[in-house]
């Protein structure tokens, strides 16, 4: 990580300074939002869509290309000021004391928080994402187990996901 976007993470822990972080080629996704929580492995922010504050989303830094803090987000800031947006930013507490993924989604479990987890890996040489959502039912050393449901809200299997294919998680969204 380069100083520049590290510069960018403190300024927006800071200030609550709304900002874009964008993720590497394989993944190519924008999340925009306020960080909240920077750990040696992961960041933690409260997302920003149209002007209003939603979930939180835990990025791994390992997938994190960039961020961005340019005119468009300077405009997204007064915005949040005026509409009094930026005084609703909850930021749990629980997050300080966790310093890897793994601490994260044990919190999860002992909290009944069900979070949905987006995952990397590789298939027939070629990258591949996954999105789980449901409640995590155990945790071990290496991996971690969620009861999902599909699209359809029909409950399927119990998945074993191993922490190190962890992208991204959020909870607590719209």
């Amino acid at each position: 990580m380069n100083k520049k976007t590290i510069r960018k993470y403190e300024k927006s822990l800071a200030s609550n300074w709304s900002i874009r972080v964008k993720t590497k080629d394989q993944i190519g996704d924008n999340y925009d939002g306020v960080i909240f929580n920077i750990k040696e492995d992961f960041i933690a922010l409260r997302e920003e869509r149209d002007f209003e504050f939603d979930g939180i989303i835990i990025l791994v830094k390992k997938f994190i290309k960039s961020c961005r803090d340019g005119k468009i987000e300077k405009c997204c800031n007064e915005i949040l000021k005026i509409n009094d947006e930026i005084k609703k930013i909850d930021k749990p507490e629980w997050l300080n004391n966790c310093e890897n993924i793994k601490q994260v989604l044990e919190k999860m479990m002992e909290r009944d928080i069900w979070p949905g987890v987006e995952t990397l890996f590789k298939l027939n040489k070629k990258v591949q994402t996954a999105f789980y959502l449901g409640p995590i039912t155990n945790c071990d050393k290496m991996s971690f187990f969620l009861k999902c449901y599909d699209a359809s809200g029909k409950w399927e299997k119990v998945y074993k996901i191993n922490y190190d294919e962890v992208f991204r998680i959020e909870f607590d969204s719209k």
